[in-house]
């Protein structure tokens, strides 16, 4: 067994414990990683990260099951825009450049960390109920999934809080854990086009070395971070999101003015 990549087991572990805890994409944490340290080509490190978090939200699925934080009317209604949403990313994505898909993720991360943290430290508004399904925000959320491996979790969870049909938090996050991945395994599959298999075969040994113990981790994270959210307070998870999404962010930077 190759052990150069020893080290993303317990980097695994951490990722996948604070994008289940979170409802937000393992992407976001694991686009840098790939990128900066083990230096795989952006077109690969978008699509290895799809597929990491095929295994890590899988794992989350299987644990939010079991604890019953999944509202099954919230995944139907918002995986009809979010998967015609990702297959039209995920097409798009062969179009541009890969450096320049990178800089939109550092971006969009960028500027949506510091919109939630500045949201979450102003003064709260009582929350207002409703039964709305916001189609057009998770078609967005599906497209930005397909484009930039992002984007969905951080787009839909804002509408599904205050949901007439949520009764607790974590239910929230454990839905859209549900259709992140979903969605994850659209996208993965609509990239893989000729010329892209052939990319990865290209990087087959790397790939294979680094999933050797990406893959166990994010199982086991993926059980960790649903036990963490259940009596999470709310105010203190967003803020929390918001710090981590920045300092990513700024990591995605360095990478490319550095």
């Amino acid at each position: 067994m190759d052990l150069t990549y020893w080290y993303l087991f317990p980097v695994g572990l951490v990722i996948a414990t604070l994008a289940m805890s979170a409802g937000i994409s393992g992407a976001n944490f694991w686009i840098p990683v790939y990128l900066i340290y083990v230096e795989l080509d952006p077109r690969v490190t978008f699509w290895l990260a799809l597929i990491t978090m095929i295994f890590g939200f899988g794992s989350g699925v299987v644990r939010n099951i079991h604890q019953g934080t999944v509202n099954w009317y919230l995944v139907r209604q918002y995986l009809i825009p979010t998967i015609p949403g990702a297959v039209i990313g995920s097409l798009l994505s062969f179009h541009v450049n890969g450096e320049v898909l990178v800089f939109i993720f550092g971006s969009f991360i960028f500027i949506y960390g510091s919109f939630m943290l500045k949201s979450s430290i102003s003064s709260p508004k009582a929350p207002v109920r409703h039964n709305k399904i916001f189609r057009g925000v998770g078609f967005l959320a599906g497209f930005l999934k397909g484009f930039i491996a992002t984007g969905l979790g951080k787009l839909i969870v804002p509408g599904m809080w205050n949901h007439e049909k949520v009764s607790q938090p974590s239910e929230v996050i454990g839905s859209a854990i549900v259709i992140i991945f979903i969605v994850n395994i659209v996208a993965a599959l609509t990239r893989m086009n000729h010329d892209f298999v052939s990319l990865l075969m290209d990087n087959s040994n790397t790939l294979s070395s680094v999933l050797v113990f990406v893959l166990p981790s994010v199982v086991v994270g993926g059980q960790i971070g649903p036990r963490i959210i259940k009596d999470v307070n709310t105010d203190h998870l967003k803020v929390y999101i918001s710090l981590i999404l920045i300092f990513v962010s700024l990591l995605i930077f360095s990478r490319l003015w550095l």
